[in-house]
């Protein structure tokens, strides 16, 4: 029998405060590279008259176009920075010109204001009409008008349609520090909607508003009149599908094994038919959120619930009893495969799925539009990540298929080079007439970072190789997405610094097999309705749900754990080839890293430990400025088997999004490090004082806080040699520290730096038998150490002494 994971007890040191230097040397500044010219020369003066012209156009135009009065009004305006807008910046523009910040995108080198103070803007326009009136360059240093150095363009905002839609609408509204005036107007387009017989819904905090529909004439009112309208999107899923094979069947012809305490999963689809398979699998009568019934007309809700349910075991091999993974409740969002779904009640449904019937784990094999390059995390990323944080849920999300049609269509009739694999996702000097790269970025709300999102391999769970346009089954099928963070692209006509990139940061988080296009052969067989019994059919709809059960089996076998733990450790159990070992990749690490993530979960890693490897798991808290040091104490017998030690460690922590901020919207910084067990005080003085060697580095680094991109997601790989072994004599440490931003929202800076933060951490330690022993690691790591089973009440409770 297979060793379970433990957690680990060991007595803990903390104290506040800790070192927050790299090195000895003095780190350059964050913006160092990016201070602009110390002119503002011809170019950019002819530039802003240009803006100004058009800017004061914009704003005539908007008011002409008024047909709703109100007592004020709210004016919006961008200005694209070349450099990041700082908090400093943030007070500068706010004192001097009266713009009050309302949200920040492009790395927080874009910034929309609202003009708060109308006598102070004055001053904003008085500077630019200075400043246009020269037709030479012009120097800045020590002038009045230096903050418009800082500009590359600006605007005036007046639309806020982002889509030709007209059914399944959401309306985002901005925070405004005119409270009053928000309230009037929000009012005012509550009795508009209601007046007009357009039916709508409000999320909570009354942000967010779905149109069920609305004519072209009832949202251009809407947008030419209303300012506290942000945006105006929709909320109409993708295709949720690639091609769909039929193979006529009697009977499904297997039973069903179903075990006490199965997680219930939440299937957020087209509803859940009540299948022979399903029978006692099925919670209730389900959540439904449509005008239609709860039946599952399309199917694809019912396929993604079979994989939820059994697995990999169903698709990959045929067998006379498969045992249940989990139960599954049935969110049904939409009823036609290309619907809207209201995601107000999407967001009351989720809520009322936990509290209900105690849902943690959720599955969403559902997608919006695809990101553009670099864009910031979109509000309905927002929504789901508050959920995560408030209710310890965890949502798989699929990242979006790439239409199919549209694939075999470039891949013959409008066949172009660009469009060869893997060039088809990344190819920024593309010369297809029909084909841009960007549109093989994630989609929404896959941006998610408190949950889970998933991309698709080739393969269809077959020992063979059943590709069809994908090179390979192991590759990222042809269909799947890719992280639409791509930092070598300039911003506002400069680079991010090196330092700025987060290597952690990704979606997908994880791939998982999903079949190929577009033959039958290489579909992923799956549950279909009664009369057809099984299909074949592929997608990141199908990838998302296996790996759903697999956290699924993790909560049953662990039900005490909290959602970010399941996270972790399926980081901790995954993995994937290198660039280097895959043909069509080689050269190519950072784009095989967007389209795979952590790679690929192993469900036996994820459940259980070897007698040669031990997996612990920490849930603990910290606080903002707060170091701690967890030691582990390592067995006598390493000192003398000459074997190695690898701890692959990962960290996973929710966090509450300061929406709006790009890079504000996750505030909360969490890394760790395998130091040596030294007294806390240690990490006061320099880094020699507690690293064990100068290769084992933190997990992510901090300095620049304000102007770095953090992740909450984050593995790494510790090498100890035999001589390591000997020097620390038996012992290390895992430390944790943790930070916050200071530009953020201030009552979510309130809630970060009084409160303490949990963060799951999971070590896995593993022996590389170069030389056999008579002792087994598992065994002896849980004799020196305070451990005890997970779910058990002590170290000495049912452990497999036997490995």
């Amino acid at each position: 029998m297979p060793n379970k994971h433990v957690y680990l007890n060991n007595k803990k040191n903390q104290k506040n405060g800790f070192n927050r230097k790299r090195g000895f040397t003095k780190p350059k500044d964050d913006n160092e590279d990016q201070k602009v010219e110390p002119i503002i020369n011809q170019f950019r003066i002819s530039g802003f008259r240009q803006d100004y012209n058009n800017f004061n156009q914009t704003y005539n135009n908007r008011y002409a176009k008024r047909s709703i009065e109100f007592p004020y009004y709210i004016d919006l305006v961008e200005i694209s920075f070349l450099s990041i807008f700082s908090l400093d910046l943030k007070n500068k523009f706010y004192s001097k010109y009266g713009l009050l910040t309302l949200s920040y995108s492009d790395f927080n080198k874009t910034v929309r204001f609202e003009i708060d103070d109308d006598s102070l803007f004055k001053n904003f326009k008085n500077d630019l009409e200075y400043i246009i009136s020269f037709d030479e360059d012009l120097r800045y240093s020590g002038e009045n008008y230096n903050l418009i150095a800082l500009i590359y363009q600006f605007s005036f905002i007046d639309k806020r349609r982002k889509t030709t839609e007209t059914s399944d609408l959401i309306i985002s509204t901005i925070q405004s520090n005119a409270i009053e005036t928000v309230s009037v107007q929000f009012e005012k387009l509550k009795s508009f909607l209601e007046s007009s017989q357009i039916e709508y819904t409000l999320n909570q905090t009354e942000d967010l508003i779905h149109l069920s529909e609305a004519s072209d004439d009832i949202i251009t009112i809407i947008e030419d009149n209303f300012d506290i309208v942000q945006a105006i999107t929709s909320s109409r899923v993708l295709k949720v599908r690639p091609g769909l094979f039929g193979t006529m069947h009697t009977e499904y012809g297997f039973n069903v094994e179903i075990s006490d305490n199965l997680q219930i999963v939440g299937i957020i689809d087209t509803g859940v038919n009540v299948l022979e398979p399903f029978t006692d699998l099925i919670v209730g009568n389900g959540i439904n959120i449509t005008n239609h019934n709860q039946h599952d007309a399309n199917g694809h809700g019912t396929l993604v619930a079979g994989l939820a349910i059994f697995g990999t075991d169903l698709p990959a091999s045929v067998q006379e009893t498969y045992r249940a993974k989990c139960k599954v409740l049935p969110i049904k969002a939409l009823h036609n495969g290309t619907d809207g779904i209201n995601f107000p009640a999407l967001i009351d449904a989720i809520k009322e799925a936990n509290d209900k019937h105690g849902v943690r784990l959720f599955n969403m094999s559902l997608s919006f539009h695809h990101k553009n390059y670099n864009e910031t995390y979109s509000d309905f990323a927002f929504e789901l990540d508050k959920l995560a944080y408030e209710f310890d849920i965890l949502i798989f999300i699929s990242v979006g298929n790439f239409d199919d049609e549209a694939l075999v269509d470039l891949l013959t009739s409008n066949y172009h080079e660009d469009h060869d694999y893997p060039n088809f996702f990344y190819k920024l000097d593309a010369t297809s007439p029909v084909h841009s790269c960007e549109t093989t970025n994630i989609c929404t709300p896959s941006d998610s970072l408190n949950n889970i999102s998933v991309g698709a391999l080739a393969g269809n769970l077959k020992n063979e190789d059943y590709s069809d346009v994908t090179p390979f089954n192991i590759y990222p099928a042809y269909y799947s997405r890719k992280f639409n963070f791509d930092y070598e692209q300039e911003i506002n006509k400069t680079k991010l610094k090196g330092n700025q990139k987060n290597k952690h940061l990704n979606k997908p988080d994880f791939i998982f097999d999903g079949g190929d296009l577009s033959s039958e052969g290489s579909g992923v067989e799956v549950l279909a309705n009664d009369g057809i019994f099984f299909q074949r059919t592929t997608g990141t709809s199908l990838s998302t749900p296996l790996i759903t059960s697999i956290a699924a089996e993790i909560l049953s076998l662990y039900p005490e754990l909290g959602t970010q733990s399941v996270k972790a450790l399926l980081m901790n159990c995954a993995g994937y080839f290198e660039s280097k070992d895959l043909p069509e990749f080689k050269g190519k690490s950072d784009l095989l890293k967007k389209l795979i993530g952590f790679g690929v979960p192993v469900k036996m890693k994820a459940l259980f430990s070897n007698k040669n490897t031990i997996t612990m798991v920490i849930e603990d808290q910290i606080k903002p400025l707060e170091i701690l040091s967890i030691p582990i104490f390592l067995p006598e017998y390493l000192k003398k088997s000459n074997n190695k030690l690898i701890f692959n460690i990962s960290l996973a922590y929710s966090f509450p999004p300061d929406k709006g901020n790009h890079l504000g919207y996750l505030p909360l910084h969490i890394s760790f490090n395998l130091v040596r067990n030294v007294p806390i005080s240690a990490f006061d003085g320099n880094k020699e004082d507690y690293m064990i060697k100068s290769v084992f580095s933190w997990s992510e680094d901090h300095f620049g806080i304000e102007n770095r991109l953090f992740s909450n997601a984050q593995k790494k790989e510790y090498r100890l040699q035999p001589k390591d072994i000997l020097d620390l004599d038996g012992e290390v440490a895992v430390a944790v520290r943790c930070l916050n931003k200071e530009n953020i929202d201030e009552s979510l800076k309130d809630i970060l730096e009084e409160n303490s933060h949990p963060f799951s951490l999971v070590i896995e330690i593993k022996e590389e038998l170069k030389n056999e022993t008579n002792s087994q690691l598992y065994n002896e790591i849980v004799a020196v150490n305070d451990i005890n089973i997970i779910g058990e009440a002590s170290a000495n409770s049912d452990i497999d002494l036997d490995g």
